[in-house]
């Protein structure tokens, strides 16, 4: 291994506190030779600076979550997090998406964290979603095609989620009862919505590049007992106001969709 290579890696076990900083195999050998006392100080800086700055990255991506959990203890989890699952990347936007299942593990799905967090990194990642504008011109289609040639496509960052009746206590009291939510950005910022369970199928069938036939048919088979039916016409209202709609294209099935 390079040696510069090796002086950082023995630096980073200690920052993330896999090595005591006396512990000469944790040590950068070049630091070896200073006085124990201020190498102590000085690597103890650097694991200070690393905790601090994972409650405020980790803070700023799941704000929910902090303000439920309050400062000490989400604190705690940042740094708790940040050693078992240390970025990877130098932008640490890209940082937190492993925290559902961290927090699954720990908490478990009745806590409502794991739920939380899921729906928090929809919304950070919709945030984060390549720009893109409504392709107008690709609607015209739908004058021509029958339903089971017609395909809406949704927006980069649009996502349907199942939220765990756990998890929905924690929200503001329009949560859905049926558990679905839709993430999506708004402009410039992500915000969120109940959907009923007959929207939710229709979103999640026209995501998963379905046709209208079969999106309309999916929409009717998650129809609850005492639902209202889906309204096609609402939706596509909804969908170039919302800014969830990309387009349209025209593309035959054969057979199904």
């Amino acid at each position: 291994m390079n040696p510069l290579w090796r002086d950082q890696l023995r630096l980073v076990n200690f920052i993330l506190h896999r090595a005591a900083p006396n512990d000469p195999a944790a040590v950068p050998g070049g630091l070896v030779a200073l006085a124990a006392v201020p190498l102590e100080r000085g690597l103890r800086a650097y694991g200070g600076h690393a905790q601090a700055l994972s409650a405020r990255a980790l803070g700023q991506v799941f704000p929910r979550l902090a303000g439920h959990l309050g400062e000490a203890e989400f604190s705690a989890l940042a740094w708790t997090f940040w050693r078992e699952h240390p970025p990877q990347r130098g932008d640490l936007g890209q940082w937190g998406g492993a925290l559902e299942s961290f927090l699954q593990s720990r908490a478990g799905a009745a806590s409502g964290l794991p739920g939380l967090a899921r729906l928090e990194w929809a919304l950070h990642e919709a945030e984060r979603a390549a720009d893109s504008e409504l392709d107008a011109a690709s609607l015209q289609c739908m004058a021509t095609e029958t339903p089971d040639a017609l395909r809406f496509h949704l927006r980069a960052g649009v996502r349907v989620l199942c939220m765990e009746p756990e998890a929905l206590a924690l929200l503001p009291l329009e949560s859905p009862d049926s558990g679905w939510i839709l993430a999506w950005r708004r402009g410039w910022r992500a915000t969120w919505t109940p959907l009923t369970a007959a929207q939710a199928g229709f979103f999640r069938a026209v995501a998963a590049g379905l046709c209208l036939d079969e999106a309309l048919q999916a929409a009717e088979r998650c129809t609850e007992p005492g639902e209202e039916p889906f309204d096609f016409s609402a939706w596509l209202q909804s969908a170039l106001r919302e800014e969830w709609l990309q387009g349209a294209s025209a593309q035959p099935c054969a057979g199904r969709c």
